[in-house]
């Protein structure tokens, strides 16, 4: 059985870096991406079953992303993650546009597993 791939999008590479390692010790495959441009083309490359996307990044943010990538792609996974709290019209924009769910920084491995394991 293939491994779930999981696309993790941060540009705060110390999260980054901690967050791919958990995921791979619960041996998930990590792809990571430092902005949404850099997601964009990354999911075009490998083709993730989930995706965490930061919202607040350089060159292209989260919202962003989204947009693109569920453009094309409208069967998508896409998590945000976020620390700050979000009620705004983007948020509302891309729940409806099928947003996969949202998780507050910080999150624990037990929330993330919830929301991969819930689409397995």
């Amino acid at each position: 059985m293939a491994t779930f791939r999981v696309l993790l999008v941060d540009d705060d590479i110390q999260f980054l870096e901690a967050t791919e390692y958990m995921l791979k010790y619960e041996n998930y495959t990590v792809i990571t991406a430092k902005n949404g441009e850099d997601a964009i083309t990354k999911y075009n490359e490998s083709e993730p079953d989930i995706v965490l996307m930061d919202l607040k990044m350089p060159v292209m943010n989260g919202y962003d992303a989204f947009f693109k990538i569920i453009k094309d792609n409208p069967e998508a996974k896409i998590v945000f993650t976020s620390a700050y709290a979000i009620n705004n019209k983007e948020f509302q924009k891309a729940k409806n546009s099928g947003l996969y769910g949202l998780l507050t920084k910080p999150f624990d491995l037990n929330e993330l597993n919830k929301i991969i394991t819930s689409q397995k």
